[in-house]
């Protein structure tokens, strides 16, 4: 018998949004009544409900996605990394 193995999805979020002329970072503008990061994690547990999410965000960041969760009783289950100051840096952060 094969055994089940774990499904992961690091979402690495540390945008600005200053390309979009936006004063909000793109993961929380929203969109149809949510952020636009929320949309995204849904989507992963849609593909999969086994799947573990690791979201890696810029440490100033937190806590507006924490108040956001709340604002919008979002209950997706997900774990949050601290980003680095690279792509590279915060990606390994989320493996770590």
């Amino acid at each position: 018998m094969q055994a089940l193995q774990k499904e992961y999805a690091i979402i690495v979020a540390g945008g600005s949004g200053s390309r979009m002329k936006s004063h909000i970072p793109k993961q929380f503008i929203e969109i149809c009544g949510n952020p636009v990061l929320m949309h995204t994690l849904e989507a992963f547990k849609k593909y999969s409900k086994q799947v573990e999410i690791i979201l890696v965000l810029p440490e100033n960041d937190i806590r507006t996605w924490k108040h956001l969760c709340e604002k919008h009783s979002f209950s997706i289950k997900h774990q949050i990394a601290i980003g680095g100051k690279t792509r590279f840096q915060s990606v390994k952060n989320g493996l770590e």
